[in-house]
């Protein structure tokens, strides 16, 4: 798939072909060539976990590079492109490979609900259950500027998952492994009292907390004000610090 194709065509396309793999990706904003350096992610799929191989340019060579899967060192909202090789390679293509005998991944927030609410589960019941979902929450960028899901969800030790969940039963953890889970950074900053609060022309959006939005004429400092405002509020009430999704160029 071309670099400059956008993301949820392509998704649309899959789906479409009955090709498995990309259907929770639904309506995430940005073009294919994004997918491998941020390893985009939504309601518990991965972009690494179907990227074959990229096709770039090395920009300091001039040459044409493939870079397999597992040379991306693909991780959570990271890949080796963000660390040593940021700036270094101009994507072309991204490769995946995709299914015909998909696993449909629903145990992720309210999927199953409304894949529920809509019929059986199928490829084109789950991306219009995505979509559906994404539409209620988030804000649609050319009305509120946004830049999306501002930060990470923080993976911390079970056991300190343990002792919030103790003093906050009601905090979303998603098993990683053995001894890490993540926990949902919405639901913190929300529990902070950030939701729909307003700072200068900067604030957080009324439905969804993890997102940061532009109320008009808001400048990059106000943006990384306000995100710095929630890190240290956040940190002060659960001792957990927030990680930015997006560059801070």
């Amino acid at each position: 798939v071309g670099s400059g194709v956008v993301w949820d065509d392509f998704v649309a396309w899959a789906v479409e072909h009955g090709y498995g793999g990309v259907e929770n990706l639904s309506l995430i904003p940005g073009h294919v060539g994004a997918t491998p350096v941020q390893n985009i992610g939504a309601y518990g799929t991965e972009a690494g976990e179907c990227i074959d191989r990229v096709e770039a340019v090395d920009i300091v060579k001039g040459e044409k590079v493939t870079i397999d899967a597992a040379t991306c060192r693909f991780g959570y909202r990271d890949s080796i492109f963000k660390h040593e090789w940021k700036n270094r390679f101009l994507v072309t293509y991204v490769t995946f490979r995709l299914t015909k005998h998909p696993e449909f991944k629903l145990h992720y927030g309210s999927v199953k609900d409304e894949v529920i609410r809509l019929g059986e589960p199928s490829l084109k019941v789950i991306r219009q259950a995505i979509i559906r979902i994404r539409e209620a929450k988030l804000p649609d960028v050319k009305v509120l500027p946004n830049a999306g899901s501002f930060f990470k969800n923080p993976m911390v030790e079970r056991v300190i998952a343990d002792t919030l969940q103790e003093k906050y039963p009601a905090l979303p953890v998603y098993p990683v492994d053995d001894d890490h889970v993540k926990l949902a950074a919405g639901w913190l900053i929300e529990a902070a009292g950030w939701k729909g609060k307003v700072v200068g022309h900067a604030g957080v959006h009324e439905k969804q907390a993890l997102v940061l939005v532009n109320m008009g004429g808001a400048t990059g400092i106000e943006i990384a004000h306000l995100a710095n405002e929630i890190k240290k509020s956040v940190f002060l009430q659960f001792g957990v610090w927030l990680e930015p999704e997006v560059n801070v160029i």
